[in-house]
This record gives structure tokens, C-alpha cells and sequence, in this order.
């Protein structure tokens, strides 16, 4: 991408062949760049991939690629070598490129900088579809990086400055997902709410800029739990649906994400309204689009997901069985050389494996366990969904332990729990979720064994997560209750009274970071009165007796009929 006043009409058809070579995808990135959440543990970003052939996707996988590659080494050699009298001094530095962006600006004329700008804008568009495919950190810092370039080089008063702000907001919401750095999410909301607010309200591209902002409030939700966030979230996201006429290519995407948005708050609040609300939007967005369509199998496959959330709270078959299917369809559509096909027998399976808790049939099960290993072998080292499928398998394999009491099993949970956990760095926002199973694997494998070690280490595991989820955090009670279980547990084994009055504290501290109303509010309450009989059994104080009994009468007159 030149800038010493000459145009560069090789990069301009460069771009061209980029957009023709993604087809479906590029159109994509001159119309509508909005991710569209696809799992029911994880929100996973665009869903581009297409129903072509298995060759077709490696050739156009290849080709991408090789695009790629010439126009970031066009793009380096260009900004290395413009103002830097000594070839020896490295210019590689985000600082020193800045200043060099700087500097062109001031001499080049308008039309130049423009034609930079919107290539920069493409080619970052480029590097995070790939990154979505391939999951190497590289893209994603790359497109990030041009992106930045691109609103540098575009002033304010640019009809263009909005469409840049919100897609720099999201490969920073991006790279937020797969490393957990507060400030790209902080960053990412920002710049996604100044292209709203840049944005006049007639403009075309208003619900698009919109319904990104919802996408990276709700994330933010989900790492730091502030309600006012997911409340915003669905705002935007329904100013988006509204604003968006029925026909228009991109309702289905955004009546997918006002759904997961109101799943989100639902899952915190419990109020029934927003999950029936998010099956009513997730059907629409399956309706909207027309079989064949690219997005039709990630709809099916979030419309599985709620399912699942509203048969967990009102438990109609209906629901479970629905779901499966809906999940069945989705997998079923997408080829094995798909980057999202690992995601949805993830998904999958855990359909499977929630209807097989319900109903007990081993064909469930076993079901799940083969989804579960089939997402995991489609999964590259190094992917940073491939935790959160080691996790899911550990959490079938528990599953058929409990049912079949095989060791192996449970030694194999605790083996991919463990892996899941150490995929993960320190300061990610699905590290505590990850310690939090290992320990409650810890703990069914102690009361199986009786081996000491292992409720030392599920206390240890419980103890981290807490500390990990921040305070406001939308987990952050049930990470206390599942601490408060284990040290429940070693009490009744080994007799410590320090145990039973740290169980009490932290089952406490549960009960009243849960939300009246939340599903389960009744089991914590009832949990935190037995703790309180336990320690009445022990050293007879009436006051723990009678609180034990209240706890257990607001536990029974919390439980819906």
C-alpha cells in the first residue's frame, strides 16, 4: 500500500481478487460484519464459512491465503521503507509505524489516503475470517493492527469512519474472546459506540453498527457481570431488529443476536419472559433465512442451544427433543472441513448429553461422548475453543462414571479437565469455569475413593476459581457454592470445625448473590441449611438449628410449584 503519491492499482486489484476468491464471504465485508454467537458454553464470532465442497473450501482456504500473505508483505515493505533514511533501523515497532503513517498523511494528497484506508480496512476484514478459520493468534493481531491504520488514515467527517470504527471493534472484541485482555473489550465497545454515535439515524448501516455494540456489551457482561451492560446490550440489539425491514439479508443475523443477548440476561435474572422471548427470536431468524443459506446451520444450531436453556429451567421434553434435532440438522449441514463444524457437535453432544440426564437412556450418553471426541479431534492444537471441548468431553465422561462406575472414566474426565485448565492463561475469563470443574471431578472422584488427595485438590481448584471470578461476576455465587460443597464435604470426613464454618460463610455468600427468582436459589438455600444442621449436630447451638429451619422453609417457599 504505497503513500509517496503514486497510486498502487496492483493492491486496488488485489482487493478485487480477494473479495471474488471468499464469494459469499465477500460480499460479507462490504455489506454486513456482525458476529453471530454459535455455542451454548462459548460466543464464537462470524459464522462465514459456506456450503461449498470439501475441495472447493481448500482451494479458496489456499488462495485466501496466498492473498493474504502479498498484501501484508506489500503492506510491511511499504511502511518499513517510507521515511526511514537507515534501512539497518528496524521500523517494525506499532510507535515508529504510527509516526510514519503520520508523516505520509501530511504529504499525501486526499484520494491516496483513502484508497490506503479502505484497502487497510478489507485486508483486516480478510486476516480475521481467516483467523475465525484457523484460530492463529497472528491474524487476529494483524487485522487489529490494519484496522487501526485504516481509522488513522480517515477523518472524522468520512462516510467511511463509522463502517471502520465498528469493524476494528470487532477484531478487538475478537481477540478479547480468545485471550481475555479487558482492554480490547473495553476498546472494542468504544469504538463500536463511536460509529453509533458518527452515524446519522437514516443511515443504512445504523442497525449493523448497533447490533455490533450489543455483541461486545453482552460480552463484557459475561466477563464482569455489571447488569447495566446486558440491559444495554439487549436495547441495542432490538433498536437493531427494528431498524432492519423483513427481506433484508442481514434480519436473520440480527434476530440471532437480540435472542442471545435475551438468553444472557435470562440466564442471570431467570426471568421467564426473556427466554421465551429468545425462542420466539431465534425461530424467526431460522425463518427469515432460506435453506441453502450459509448461516442457516449456526441459526439451527443457536436455536438448539435455547432450547436447552428453557428445558433446563421448565423441563418440557418437548424442549430437550426439539433441541437434539435442531442440533442433528445443523451438524448434518455442515462438512467436516468446516472451522464451525467442531463447535456444533460440541453442541451436539451436549444436547445429548442433557436429554441422557434426564431420561437415562446409555444410547444418549454414549452419544455424547463420541460428539464430544469427534469435535476434539477436528480441533487444531493451539485453537482456542479447544479448552472448552476438552471440558465438555470431561463432563460426559463424569457423566457415564455416575452411571456405570468405571475409573477409567473418571480418570479420564479429571485428565481433560485438567488439560482444558492448562490451555487456558491466567486473567482469562474462562479460567475459573475450567477450575471450577476440575474440582467438582476432585470431588466425585473422592466419593468414590476416599483418597484425601482428591478433596484437598477439588478445594484447591474451588478456592482458585472464586478468586479468578471478580466480584459482579454473572458466576461468581455458584463458583462460592461448589467451594462451600467440597469444604462441606471434607468436613463430614475428616471433622474440622474451621471447614463447616467456612462452608456456612461461603455457602452464604451464594445465597445472597442470588438474584429472588433465580432457578436456583432453592437448591443453594437448602444447601446452606444443611451446613447450618451439620454444625448444630456437632456442637449443639440452638441458634444454628433455627437457622437451618429457616433456610430450609425459604428454600421450599422459593421453589415453584
Amino acid at each position: 500500500l504505497r503513500l509517496d503519491g503514486r497510486a498502487d492499482y496492483p493492491n486496488m486489484i488485489l482487493k478485487m481478487r480477494i473479495m471474488d476468491t471468499l464469494g459469499p464471504f465477500g460480499q460479507a465485508l462490504d455489506a454486513d460484519n456482525e458476529p453471530k454467537e454459535d455455542s451454548h458454553f462459548k460466543n464464537v464470532a462470524t459464522d462465514t464459512g459456506d456450503q461449498a465442497s470439501d475441495f472447493e473450501q481448500r482451494r479458496e482456504l489456499q488462495l485466501l491465503r496466498q492473498l493474504i500473505s502479498q498484501a501484508l508483505s506489500g503492506h510491511n515493505s511499504t511502511f518499513a521503507s517510507y521515511g526511514n533514511e537507515n534501512p539497518e533501523i528496524p521500523t517494525d515497532t506499532s510507535s515508529i509505524a504510527q509516526r510514519q503513517q503520520q508523516e505520509a498523511a501530511r504529504f499525501t494528497p486526499d484520494f491516496q489516503l483513502e484508497e490506503a484506508a479502505a484497502q487497510l480496512n478489507h485486508l483486516g476484514v480478510s486476516l480475521l475470517i481467516r483467523f475465525e478459520r484457523l484460530g492463529n493468534l497472528d491474524d487476529v493481531n494483524n487485522s487489529v493492527a490494519r484496522h487501526q491504520e485504516a481509522v488513522s488514515l480517515t477523518s472524522d467527517d468520512h462516510p467511511g469512519k463509522p463502517s471502520r470504527l465498528s469493524d476494528l471493534g470487532n477484531s478487538l472484541l475478537a481477540r478479547f474472546e480468545c485471550l481475555g485482555n479487558l482492554d480490547d473489550i473495553e476498546n472494542a465497545i468504544a469504538r463500536h459506540q463511536e460509529a453509533v454515535d458518527l452515524a446519522p439515524e437514516d443511515h443504512p448501516h445504523k442497525p449493523r453498527w448497533l447490533s455490533n455494540l450489543g455483541n461486545s456489551l453482552a460480552t463484557r457482561f459475561k466477563r464482569r457481570g455489571n447488569l447495566n451492560d446486558i440491559h444495554n446490550a439487549v436495547t441495542r440489539h432490538q433498536a437493531a431488529v427494528n431498524l432492519t425491514p423483513d427481506g433484508h439479508p442481514n434480519k436473520h443475523s440480527r434476530l440471532n443476536n437480540l435472542g442471545s443477548s435475551l438468553r444472557t440476561r435470562f440466564e442471570r435474572l431467570g426471568d421467564l419472559d426473556d427466554i421465551n422471548n429468545a425462542v420466539i427470536q431465534y425461530h424467526a431468524a431460522v425463518r427469515h433465512t432460506p435453506n441453502g443459506h450459509i448461516n442457516k446451520p449456526n441459526l439451527l444450531n443457536c436455536l438448539g442451544n435455547t432450547l436447552i436453556t428453557r428445558f433446563q429451567r421448565l423441563g418440557n421434553m418437548d424442549d430437550i427433543n426439539n433441541a437434539v434435532s435442531q442440533h442433528q440438522v445443523a451438524v448434518s449441514l455442515t462438512p467436516d472441513s468446516h472451522p464451525q463444524k467442531p463447535h456444533r457437535l460440541n453442541d451436539l453432544g451436549n444436547s445429548l448429553l442433557i436429554r441422557f440426564e434426564r431420561l437415562g437412556h446409555l444410547v444418549d450418553l454414549n452419544n455424547a461422548i463420541s460428539r464430544h471426541q469427534a469435535a476434539i479431534s477436528l480441533t487444531p492444537d493451539g485453537h482456542p475453543d479447544k479448552s472448552s471441548h476438552l471440558c465438555n468431553l470431561g463432563s460426559s465422561l463424569v457423566a457415564r462414571f455416575k452411571r456405570l462406575g468405571n475409573l477409567d472414566d473418571i480418570n479420564g474426565a479429571i485428565a481433560r479437565y485438567q488439560a482444558a485448565a492448562d490451555l487456558i492463561p491466567d486473567g482469562h475469563p474462562d479460567k475459573s469455569n475450567q477450575l471450577n470443574n476440575l474440582g467438582n471431578a476432585f470431588i466425585t472422584r473422592f466419593t468414590s475413593l476416599g483418597n484425601a488427595d482428591d478433596i484437598n485438590s477439588a478445594i484447591s481448584q474451588h478456592r482458585a476459581a472464586v478468586d479468578l471470578a471478580p466480584d459482579g461476576h454473572p458466576d461468581k455465587s455458584s463458583r462460592l457454592s461448589n467451594l462451600g460443597s467440597s469444604l462441606s464435604t471434607r468436613f463430614e470426613r475428616f471433622g474440622s470445625l474451621d471447614d463447616i464454618e467456612q462452608a456456612i460463610a461461603r455457602k452464604q455468600l451464594a445465597v445472597n448473590l442470588t438474584p429472588d427468582g433465580h432457578p436456583d436459589k432453592p437448591t443453594r438455600l437448602n444447601n446452606l441449611g444443611i451446613s447450618l444442621l451439620n454444625r448444630f449436630e456437632r456442637l449443639g447451638d440452638i441458634e444454628y438449628l433455627d437457622n437451618a429451619i429457616l433456610k430450609h422453609q425459604e428454600a421450599i417457599k422459593s421453589t415453584p410449584d
